[in-house]
């Protein structure tokens, strides 16, 4: 074979090993760049088919409310009208559409999905050329313009693990964004019942001042009747205005309350919250073993940091390929220009003037191959990079361990402050409140038929006001517990409740 046909058959099996390069790497590539797509698409796709029936789950509370509102919302269809909303399932489903940190969140989880294609992509192919002020000489010419381009070709796999490592940290995101959403969701119910607890104190507080109306008209009474002192009325009406006073306070604590629902559903701050319905108690049977293992599989903070590891898992692998060379292959063209063939003098003992090659008036331009490939000789600095990689690793893995034992501590507090509450919003109804009830009841009778003190009367009034708000706070701490409780386990309690049912 000559040396001329070796060389063209060198040139047709380079391309062809660049050809099935660019093949593999294609196709490895497109794979997690559908795979990071795809998952994205569901997420968003599970989120808004799932966002009515979601928000439904985690505003099953109960309640006396009716299943619609007064603008005919019908459930399991979201609300359209940003002011028109009054129930806390359609809080919950404004916030999912509306909230900004919930929409930043699924844009960060879309744009971790667009750095797939970026990093399982081959580098860009080099195009160069010279120019020589002075030619260089040859048989064929002389050379005074070449053009030459050249391709990086990394070994497959360090495509495939740099892909491998943007599609967990899609994946991360993905759970990022889950966890904002229970986040959000959480805080809608904390605002809501903060709202709730103010409506239903000044509601109370409001009763309670017509109940010192009447309580003032009997001791006005008593001093007419010559029974009593002045200083009965005068102390009536210092604790009616001082009702008054509180309900000031709690009017402004109610626009701050307000203010904060409507910052987590994108509104405007003075945009009106009507009221809340009254709740009654919740009842929730839960073992703290079941929430645990629970929590551990679907939190999604827990999640985020499981794909982390896998990732750092996926680095340390990518920084031990670096060992490996990169193959890079070129294609170099030669522009001769022809120039006038050479005239050997004639030989004096012949006579006549050699023979030469007339290649140089042709000007052929001439092609090459390169083929060559990077040194990876700086064993150091590969080796940091690979101790870097563990150490990262090592550093997500005690991240989980520290992760998994704040969510088992938020559920086993949460789940602690919801029975608590429970147990309190109980006592108060069924104890507390019907006898401080009827403590106030026989004194005032007792006052009315001179037989008590009016200071005694006072006393038990205070305890039936103080302790029939604090059975409404108890409602409304059970509840932020249980958002709380929700939150640390990444899952509805409704859900919960209904899979051990399932399994039962």
């Amino acid at each position: 074979m000559s040396s001329r046909r070796l060389f063209l058959s060198a040139h047709w099996v380079a391309l062809g090993i660049a050809f099935l390069a660019a093949i593999v790497l294609s196709a490895s590539g497109c794979t997690l760049n559908r795979a990071g797509e795809q998952e994205v698409a569901l997420a968003w796709e599970r989120h808004q088919t799932t966002m009515p029936n979601r928000a439904g789950a985690y505003a099953a509370i109960p309640a006396t409310q009716p299943t619609t509102d007064s603008s005919g919302t019908v459930p399991g269809q979201p609300a359209t009208n940003l002011e028109s909303v009054d129930t806390l399932r359609e809080y919950i489903i404004l916030a999912l559409e509306n909230n900004p940190e919930i929409l930043k969140a699924g844009e960060a989880a879309r744009a971790k999905a667009a750095r797939i294609p970026q990093v399982t992509a081959l580098p860009d192919p080099m195009l160069t050329t010279r120019t020589l002020p002075e030619p260089v000489r040859t048989a064929e010419g002389d050379n005074y313009f070449t053009l030459g381009i050249s391709q990086r070709l990394p070994l497959p796999e360090k495509l495939d693990r740099a892909g491998k490592i943007a599609l967990q940290e899609t994946r991360g995101a993905i759970a990022e964004w889950e966890k904002v959403r229970l986040r959000v969701i959480a805080d809608v119910k904390r605002a809501y019942f903060q709202v709730y607890v103010i409506d239903r104190t000044v509601e109370i507080t409001r009763e309670n001042q017509q109940l010192l109306d009447g309580l003032i008209d009997v001791a006005r009474g008593q001093v007419a009747a010559g029974k009593r002192q002045q200083e009965d009325v005068l102390r009536a009406q210092v604790e009616y205005s001082s009702l008054e006073a509180r309900i000031i306070e709690l009017k402004q604590s109610r626009v701050s309350a307000t203010a904060m629902l409507n910052m987590l559903l994108n509104r405007h701050p003075s945009t009106p919250v009507p009221s809340p319905h009254t709740f009654s108690i919740r009842q929730l049977d839960a073992n703290l073993g079941e929430l645990l293992a629970k929590a551990a599989e679907v939190n999604p903070e827990l999640a985020r940091l499981r794909h982390q590891i896998d990732r750092d898992k996926e680095a340390v692998a990518l920084a031990r390929l670096a060992y490996w060379p990169d193959l890079n292959l070129g294609f170099e063209w030669m522009s001769m220009q022809p120039r006038d063939a050479f005239v050997p003098p004639i030989n004096p003992a012949t006579g006549k003037r050699p023979k030469v090659s007339q290649m140089s008036e042709e000007g052929t331009d001439n092609w090459g191959i390169m083929i060559g490939i990077n040194v990876p000789i700086w064993f150091e600095k590969i080796e940091a990079g690979i101790r870097e990689a563990k150490r990262t690793l090592a550093a997500s893995n005690h991240a989980y361990a520290s992760a998994k034992n704040m969510v088992q501590f938020r559920v086993a507090d949460a789940l602690t402050n919801v029975q608590a509450q429970r147990e309190l919003a109980e006592l108060f109804d069924g104890s507390i409140i019907p006898q401080a009830q009827q403590a106030y009841q026989v004194s005032r009778t007792g006052y009315s038929a001179g037989r008590s003190d009016f200071q005694y009367v006072i006393d038990n009034w205070q305890k039936w006001l103080m302790f029939t708000i604090q059975y409404h706070r108890a409602i409304g701490a059970l509840e932020r517990s249980v958002a709380d409780l929700e939150a640390a386990l990444g899952l509805r309690l409704s859900e919960l409740e209904s899979s051990s049912k399932t399994e039962e």
